[in-house]
C-alpha cells in the first residue's frame, strides 16, 4: 500500500508545473473594480503590445490596451 501511495505522489508532484517569473505587473479595470495582475511575458505582435497574463485573464496573450498602467518597460 505504501508503494502505491509513494507512486501516486510521484505521479502527481510530476504533472505539477511551476510559473515562470513574473515580469511586471499591471492593473485593469474589470467589474468597476482595478485590479493588480501579474504579467509573466511582453511580445509585440501585430505593431501591437500584448502581455502574458495570469488570473483574471486565463494565463492568455492580451493586447496591453486593456490595462490602465503597468510596470513594463515599453518596447
Amino acid at each position: 500500500m505504501k508503494k502505491i501511495i509513494v507512486i501516486a505522489l510521484g505521479m502527481l508532484a510530476a504533472g505539477c508545473q511551476s510559473l515562470p517569473p513574473e515580469q511586471c505587473t499591471a492593473n485593469a479595470r474589470i467589474g468597476g473594480q482595478d485590479t493588480t495582475v501579474s504579467i509573466y511575458g511582453v511580445r509585440k505582435q501585430a505593431n501591437q503590445t500584448q502581455y502574458y497574463a495570469g488570473n483574471p485573464f486565463d494565463w492568455k496573450w492580451v493586447s496591453a490596451n486593456n490595462f490602465t498602467s503597468s510596470t513594463c518597460e515599453k518596447s
